[in-house]
């Protein structure tokens, strides 16, 4: 026999059929049909980043979180995984697992997606992404107008299933470098420069923009009253002779000083994307022989 049925609210997980010849009730019979009431799991609003703009972590990952409540008016234990898809917009929420612009994890293969706070019919699904400094920006071109999104997924033992997605927001721009060691000049004579000996430093970008460089700097001092000013100063982005070199900038303690170290935004973490400046100083009359230091200021601002 085939029946169409719909159950009250008043209705318990299971029922049985009490079968009847004509009008006289069957008391006693070896086989109960029995009816089973089967509930797909249900989710609330969905909670990212508390509804903030993600904000990244200059070479090292940002973590956020997507979460929602799960009901399953078969219980808790029904519910059995679930998962979640971090993404830029343009990509889908199909898109494949890239550190750039997609974030899956899920409750069976993976420690970043969980079902606790378990009670009764509901389990809050919570899940994390690590979102690394590359990850690309939706506030400037040339994803300007996408957004973020979170979408998550759970199913249950009766293969039951529900999806819900966040509202959007936005993953912020981040213009930041880090550089690797000292300018060391060496050992010079007064009224000498280092002529084709540069001193190398190298730049790093840590952020998910391109950018050239702005360089200002201190005078050099022994710490008393011996100075070499800061003009004294070269840099370029490839060797140079001191004396011969005309494409050369000069450091500037007030002005800053553009150079077009042209450095792309990164697409993989390690190995950072880097540029080298090159470096030569002149000591002029009347420097002492002690040795002198000062701090040369590094920003990276946009190419235009």
């Amino acid at each position: 026999m085939e029946y169409v049925l719909t159950p009250t609210i008043n209705a318990t997980t299971s029922l049985c059929f009490r079968a009847v010849n004509g009008t006289t009730p069957l008391d006693f019979y070896s086989k109960v049909a029995e009816l089973g009431l089967q509930f797909d799991p249900v989710f609330g609003a969905v909670n990212f980043n508390n509804g903030l703009p993600i904000t990244l972590t200059p070479g090292a990952t940002t973590t956020v979180f997507a979460t929602s409540s799960v009901t399953d008016f078969n219980g808790v234990a029904d519910i059995v995984a679930g998962s979640s898809t971090i993404y830029r917009s343009g990509v889908g929420p199909s898109c494949t697992t890239d550190n750039n612009n997609c974030y899956r994890a899920n409750t069976t293969a993976s420690s970043s997606c969980s079902l606790t706070n378990c009670a009764g019919n509901t389990c809050e699904l919570r899940c994390r992404a690590d979102i690394f400094f590359h990850a690309d920006s939706t506030d400037v071109a040339p994803f300007e107008g996408q957004e973020w999104l979170a979408y998550l997924e759970v199913n249950d033992q009766s293969g039951g299933y529900d999806f819900e997605s966040a509202l959007g927001i936005e993953l912020l721009s981040l213009r930041a470098l880090s550089v690797d060691s000292a300018i060391n000049y060496g050992s010079l004579a007064v009224n000498s420069n280092t002529g084709s000996i540069n001193a190398t430093t190298t730049v790093a970008n840590l952020g998910n923009l391109s950018f050239n460089i702005e360089l200002t700097g201190s005078n050099l001092t022994d710490g008393a009253a011996s100075i070499i000013p800061a003009n004294q100063q070269k840099f370029a982005t490839s060797t140079f002779n001191y004396t011969a070199c005309v494409t050369c900038s000069v450091v500037s303690t007030s002005t800053p000083v553009n150079l077009a170290i042209g450095l792309a935004k990164p697409t993989v973490a390690a190995p950072l994307l880097t540029s080298p400046v090159y470096w030569g100083v002149a000591v002029p009359v009347g420097i002492n022989s002690a040795p002198h230091s000062g701090i040369n200021l590094f920003t990276p601002v946009s190419i235009p």
